[in-house]
């Protein structure tokens, strides 16, 4: 049943479910682009906040791409 009480066909629950499942995604990728472009720890939890990203969708991102262990990426250089 919907907030109205109107009944929801299925057809409309899958699409809810699959939009659900993208907007989690999207929330997921802008996670790890900014950890990889943000100069440094500060900058990357500023970015996260102006974007609304919490902790929870963070975590997500973590767990769902570990980093390899004792394996550092290499930072990328700034222009002088």
């Amino acid at each position: 049943m919907s907030v109205d009480g109107t009944p929801i066909s299925q057809a409309d629950l899958a699409r809810i479910e699959a939009e659900e499942q993208l907007h989690s995604e999207q929330q997921r990728r802008a996670v790890r682009v900014v950890a990889a472009t943000a100069h440094d720890a500060d900058d990357c939890r500023m970015l996260l906040s102006i974007l609304g990203l919490d902790t929870s969708i963070v975590t997500a991102a973590r767990s769902e791409h570990p980093a390899p262990d004792g394996a550092k990426r290499p930072r990328k250089r700034r222009a002088a």
